[in-house]
Formats: structure tokens, C-alpha cells, sequence
């Protein structure tokens, strides 16, 4: 890998993703080549069925790659191990975790497994790392209570408190803010954003809330038919990369406010 930058987190060359479907190969995208620095928060957008989700799936070895490299802190994706990939990288998904039934401290406290022996006894420093975590998501009052009694925007905070208590370099969220009020959704991505700032690691997100993203992402990826663009919020509105992405039958993409409005 090109290591002309030490501070690239992320990087991908010449990627493309797809699947097969009854022998038959379908490429969903191609020729994607991104560089994610360190302490980024960055927006991954466009209409449902696009192949978000391939791609996060591909980023985070889930699912191979068709064809091209992933490199992760300067080393291929599919060279890593289970444990060393648990320690690069952290996954937020969006489906319901394997029990309601343990508390917040709890499950916070998952994160350290890529780092505890074998009986999963955390040391010390696992003990502050979770700390931290609790304390930098603001969730102190709920760490006594069992998982099922959490609202699903508490459970979001919860569910990133551990990613970050996994301390990894790169955390990858798959639509964060799904189910969560219009107050709620913009609160998470607020702490996010804070999140990248602070503690200067880089975070992918895939979500539909286009407008807040382009208000708080540092980059944005925003895939289309056509293929996909990559860049700063402020660009991508001068390129009208987001007048693209749906039809102009009923909404238009303002440019000025940067925001989408419906066709009268």
C-alpha cells in the first residue's frame, strides 16, 4: 500500500462488490477508490437497494470483494485474522442484539472481548477503557438498567458506547439512526460527529438522512446508478452529486440550502 499519508485509516483500489445470484454475477459497483483519514466522520448515502449495505458488508469483510483490495491500517483486509481485524475494527448493524436481558454495563463491556483471555476477566485497563466509553457517550445514568428497558435511541447510544469501548481505529455504523425520532436521529449524529473529533477515529456511517449529513460529515460517499462520488459535503453540492440520487418527479435537491424539497 501507498503509505504517502500515515493518517489513511481506510483505503480501497480499484474496489468492486457485488454478489452472485444463481451462478450469475452481479456487480452493484466498481472501480471505487477511497481514502479515509484519521478523526473522519464520513456519510454514506443514496436510494434504498443502491448497494449501501454491499459495500459496508465489503469494508468490513462480511462478504468478499469481486475484484481490487481493502487496506485497513496499512494491511490488506483479507489478511487479517479474526482477533487482529476485532482490534482495527468496530461494527454498529442494525439488527437486535442476541439479548435484551443484560444490562448497560454489560454490554458495553463486550467490547473488550477481542482483548480478554480466554475466561473473557477484563485487566485494568479494560475496565477503564469502559469507563471512558460510558462517560464520553454520556450514558452514566442508564448503566444499571437491563437492556429491554432502553428506548431504541438509549440502546443506539449504548450500542456505540461499546464500539468505542472496543477502541478501534475504524468504526463502521450501518444506518444508525433508523426507528429514532427526527430529535434523536440528529442527536446521534451530533455525538458522532463529536466522537471523530475527540478521540480522532474514523467513522462510516450509511444512513437516509442526507440533509443533517451534509451539515455534519467531514466526507461523503453517495452512490448512485451511475456509479458513485466522493468528497467533501460542499463539493458534492457544487457537482450536484445529490440532485442525482432520486427522481425529480417529486423532490428536488436545493443546492442553496442544501436540502431536499418536494416538487409542488
Amino acid at each position: 500500500m501507498n503509505t504517502e499519508n500515515p493518517n489513511i485509516v481506510l483505503k480501497t483500489e480499484d474496489l468492486s462488490i457485488g454478489y452472485h445470484i444463481k451462478k450469475k454475477l452481479n456487480v452493484v459497483a466498481a472501480d471505487i477508490n477511497l481514502k479515509l483519514y484519521e478523526g473522519e466522520l464520513v456519510g454514506l448515502v443514496g436510494a434504498n437497494g443502491i448497494g449501501k449495505s454491499t459495500l459496508l458488508r465489503t469494508l468490513s469483510r462480511v462478504q468478499p470483494a469481486l475484484h481490487g483490495s481493502v487496506y485497513l491500517s496499512d494491511k490488506k483486509l483479507n489478511t487479517y485474522k479474526p482477533v487482529e481485524l476485532a482490534a482495527q475494527l468496530s461494527i454498529v448493524l442494525t439488527e437486535q442484539i442476541a439479548s435484551k436481558n443484560i444490562t448497560v454495563q454489560e454490554l458495553v463491556a463486550l467490547g473488550r472481548q477481542p482483548y480478554t483471555n480466554w475466561v473473557g476477566k477484563m485487566a485494568e485497563e479494560d475496565v477503564e477503557k469502559v469507563r471512558k466509553a460510558i462517560e464520553v457517550t454520556h450514558i452514566e445514568g442508564l448503566i444499571s438498567r437491563r437492556c429491554f428497558e432502553l428506548s431504541d435511541g438509549q440502546l443506539q447510544k449504548v450500542l456505540i458506547a461499546r464500539a468505542i469501548a472496543q477502541d478501534t481505529p475504524f468504526i463502521m455504523l450501518d444506518e444508525p439512526t433508523t426507528h429514532l425520532d427526527v430529535y434523536h436521529k440528529a442527536y446521534i449524529l451530533k455525538l458522532l460527529k463529536r466522537l471523530a473529533f475527540e478521540t480522532k477515529k474514523t467513522i462510516l456511517f450509511s444512513t437516509h438522512e442526507i440533509d443533517f449529513a451534509i451539515q455534519l460529515c467531514d466526507k461523503m460517499i453517495v452512490m448512485n446508478e451511475d456509479g458513485f462520488e466522493f468528497g467533501r459535503p460542499k463539493e458534492l453540492v457544487q457537482c450536484r452529486a445529490f440532485s442525482s440520487l432520486f427522481p425529480e418527479d417529486l423532490i428536488l435537491f436545493d443546492s442553496k440550502s442544501g436540502r431536499y424539497k418536494v416538487r409542488n
